[in-house]
């Protein structure tokens, strides 16, 4: 291992220090893997200049993650943090993400979509499913219903350690990593530090496999579970009850500020608007003193406790003068979600890639070689020994590390010369999304509603395909002029049916808020009057101050802390403006509480005057089929 400390530059934080042992795990595949994902997915298309990577975002966390001890109040507290605790931090934050696929975010929705198409259809993959089989002599392994990129990050992160040759032992907590390969020596690996008694000298302290549970325990935010663990832990294992302040910096399970959320706020916002929120004065003020445990009734340590027992934990809290800055950090988070994260052309796009992943995993049973029998391809931790598929689709990528390592966002590029290169002529539909995505022709939105103004929590817990069968439903049973046209006229030439069904409708269910549902995300919090911070510095650790919630808060608090809509997206350009039709006839029907409403197109005769010739329909529930027209152009 190199023992000199490099140093790279940082659009948000100016410069990144990177020790001998994070240069190790940088270079690692699992981590260079980052540089190829885009950290905001399909955001790229609505603001071009949001395509900064996984890997920035990753660098941006783990030097955040040292400079809140390092300039803030916490490093000059007696704490007893060591060198080793700030390196782990570091790596804890260069990693976190790596469980992440293609276009990060939208990878999990499209496992989700394809989980529950293979459950609700499993038809369409008998095909796929009997090459498979036919092949390998095997089955396919299933999906599990839902996916945590966290877990995979921690698959991840032993994949990382078996490249160089090392594994961590939990039955040698305490010592150097187990050494099962070649690559990093295991009594090289860790904090290099000067030789006090030999000038000119150094000394390293090795990592112990404890160190790397902590590392894995960051990226989680609780307790490890099996296969990360040899059983479910009940408590963390990497660090004693004295230093649990550390797991709040990487993943705050208490409040949600955490580093993570600091850079990828500040990363994010200057890609998209070209100003960087700064709230380096939180990062500056923090301390760590006895703060309430807001989440009693969930949190792994306070659940258990006998009510009349206070339940308090050693965490980051804040001055109390600072509380606006807070609020103002939350309201960054819902802010970017609305403008960057969650803006209709993106989720257009989105959707777009997540049907698109979702018809090639179905026809493409083999897409990826897992290498799992190759004597020269990377090492794998010892819990795959069994693995035996040979091949497996997209929707299974995160199943074995070094089939996950190609699983970036060339995945588009993959899927379209796998096309190209077939004359199957079932893969038409795919073809045509493929087209739509390189010339950025995405779904539609059509409308949106908000839940408070129409339906309530009724409307909101209602199943997305039980919606689409509504609006269907009340589009074939209304007739009458009940639709705002907005100079919309029809001409009788070109006439051809046009028929619309659930599967033309995209329901997406968009949940805005700060931080904390409906809570108010600063409650969450725990602050220290400013008398506390007078010898704060001095204080061991068992008589650091109580810190709480906030008694006041600032006059420019939001009045509700959560947003409700429901959007609806066109998956065919042809009727988009039918559903569009359809959606505002929906919404008076909401408006209205259902009532027996009747539309029909008003239709335009060659004297101009208005018609009452009603749509065409077809008597199926969730099949609406139209006369369609020619749109004059003004």
């Amino acid at each position: 291992m190199k023992t000199e400390t490099r140093k790279c530059n940082d659009e948000v934080h100016g410069e990144v220090t990177i020790p001998p042992a994070v240069q190790v795990v940088l270079d690692s595949p699992a981590v260079q893997r980052l540089a190829n994902l885009k950290q905001l997915g399909c955001a790229f298309n609505t603001y071009p200049s949001c395509s900064h990577t996984r890997k920035e975002h990753s660098l941006g966390v783990m030097e955040t993650a040292s400079n809140i001890i390092s300039t803030s109040n916490i490093g000059k507290q007696q704490l007893n943090i060591t060198e080793m605790d700030i390196l782990c931090l570091r790596i804890a934050g260069l990693t976190h993400d790596l469980g992440h696929g293609p276009f990060s975010h939208v990878f999990e929705s499209f496992l989700k979509a394809a989980y529950k198409q293979e459950k609700e259809h499993p038809e369409l993959y008998s095909e796929r499913n009997a090459k498979f089989k036919e092949e390998f002599e095997m089955d396919l392994p299933e999906l599990p219903p839902s996916y945590e990129h966290e877990k995979t990050s921690l698959m991840m992160v032993d994949d990382l350690l078996a490249t160089n040759g090392l594994e961590i032992d939990w039955s040698a907590l305490d010592d150097p990593l187990k050494q099962v390969g070649n690559g990093v020596d295991c009594e090289t690996f860790g904090v290099i530090r000067k030789n006090k008694n030999q000038p000119g000298e150094t000394i390293v302290d090795p990592f112990t496999s404890r160190d790397w549970i902590f590392i894995k325990e960051c990226i989680y935010g609780k307790p490890l579970v099996y296969p990360d663990a040899p059983e479910t832990q009940s408590t963390f294992v990497g660090r004693e009850k004295d230093k649990e302040f550390l797991y709040d910096i990487i993943s705050n399970r208490h409040s949600g500020l955490d580093v993570d959320r600091y850079d990828y706020y500040a990363r994010d916002g200057l890609a998209a608007t070209g100003k960087k929120d700064a709230y380096n004065v939180l990062l500056r003020t923090a301390v760590v003193a006895r703060g309430l445990c807001p989440n009693r009734d969930t949190c792994f340590d306070c659940k258990d406790k006998p009510p009349s027992e206070e339940a308090r934990h050693l965490m980051i809290c804040y001055p109390v003068k600072h509380i606006s800055e807070a609020m103002s950090f939350f309201e960054t988070r819902i802010n970017n979600h609305d403008k960057i994260y969650t803006h209709k052309k993106t989720k257009a796009a989105e959707l777009l890639m997540v049907d698109l992943m979702v018809e090639a995993d179905r026809h493409f049973s083999m897409l990826f070689s897992t290498q799992h029998n190759e004597a020269d391809a990377f090492p794998t931790h010892s819990r795959f020994d069994d693995f035996e598929y040979p091949k497996l689709p997209l929707s299974r990528a995160w199943m074995y590390p070094r089939l996950f390592l190609r699983a970036d966002d060339s995945i588009v590029g993959v899927i379209e010369n796998k096309v190209l290169e077939s004359s199957d002529k079932g893969l038409a539909p795919l073809k045509k999304m493929l087209q739509h995505l390189r010339k950025h022709e995405f779904y539609k939105c059509v409308g949106e509603v908000e839940i408070d103004e129409i339906g309530g929590d009724p409307l909101w817990d209602m199943d997305e395909d039980d919606i689409k069968r509504e609006m269907i439903t009340i589009l074939l049973e209304t007739e009458g002029n009940r639709i705002a046209r907005q100079n919309a006229t029809y001409d009788f030439g070109d006439e051809e049916q046009i028929t619309l069904d659930t599967n033309d409708i995209i329901v997406e269910k968009r949940e805005l808020h700060y931080g904390s549902k409906e809570k108010n995300p600063v409650l969450q919090m725990n602050f220290l009057e400013k008398k506390h911070f007078e010898d704060i510095e001095d204080m061991p650790i068992e008589k650091l101050p109580l810190a709480g919630p906030p008694e006041k808060l600032p006059l420019n608090k939001p009045e509700h802390f959560i947003k409700r809509t429901i959007r609806f997206f066109s998956r065919d350009r042809e009727k988009n403006e039918l559903l569009g039709h359809a959606f505002q006839n929906w919404k008076i029907a909401k408006e209205e509480g259902y009532n027996e409403l009747k539309m029909c197109f008003e239709e335009i005769d060659d004297e101009g005057e208005s018609q009452s010739n009603p749509a065409l329909l077809t008597q199926e529930s969730t099949t609406y089929s139209a006369v369609k027209r020619r749109k004059l152009d003004f």
